[in-house]
């Protein structure tokens, strides 16, 4: 693969729409580096997300996050997966904008549920959405309808996971970026 430009791809979205898992598939076919700021986040706080939000709160954790952002956006060639709020702050998202290339990974909010219901891994360390399958569903519609206008702002393109496979949603990504001149 063609690595050669200078720049960065950006993952957004919400929870559940597979950001990291994509990031590393797509950092390994572009020979870039892959960046993961709730890693980063995680990593610096010796916390898992969730015991920074009990412990921090939001704004505690969302001022390493912005850190986290920062750091990466200085980076070239590289694949960034951002925490599904990041993007809420403007800094954040012009940082991401400024020589990158923002890719929206979407699903309707019942398969993301499914997705994060069965992520062991999110389980134990986000902040955790409502217990019940409903409510946790409609907590995530909430939480589409009211990013939905910054994830339009900040994305360049969109890209449907429902029904992919990793896979096959990072080969979507690089027909798109080869469609938009990012890549040769």
């Amino acid at each position: 693969m063609d690595g050669s430009m200078r720049m960065k791809l950006a993952l957004i979205g919400l929870r559940g729409s597979g950001k990291s898992t994509v990031g590393r598939i797509l950092a390994a076919r572009l020979n870039w580096e892959f960046h993961d700021t709730d890693e980063i986040v995680q990593r610096e706080a010796g916390l898992t997300i969730r015991e920074l939000f009990e412990s921090r709160g939001e704004a505690g954790f969302r001022a390493l996050e912005k850190a986290a952002v920062g750091a990466v956006c200085s980076r070239c060639n590289a694949v960034i997966a951002t925490g599904g709020g990041a993007v809420l702050d403007p800094e954040n998202a012009a940082a991401l904008k400024r020589g990158g290339f923002v890719v929206h990974l979407t699903a309707e909010p019942r398969e993301l549920w499914r997705r994060i219901s069965q992520d062991a891994s999110s389980r134990e360390t986000r902040p955790k959405l409502i217990a019940t399958a409903e409510s946790g569903i409609d907590e995530l519609k909430k939480l589409m309808r009211a990013r939905a206008g910054v994830y339009s702002q900040v994305r360049d393109v969109e890209v449907d996971v429902e029904a992919r496979s990793p896979d096959e949603v990072a080969d979507a990504v690089i027909v798109l970026m080869r469609a938009h001149g990012v890549l040769k």
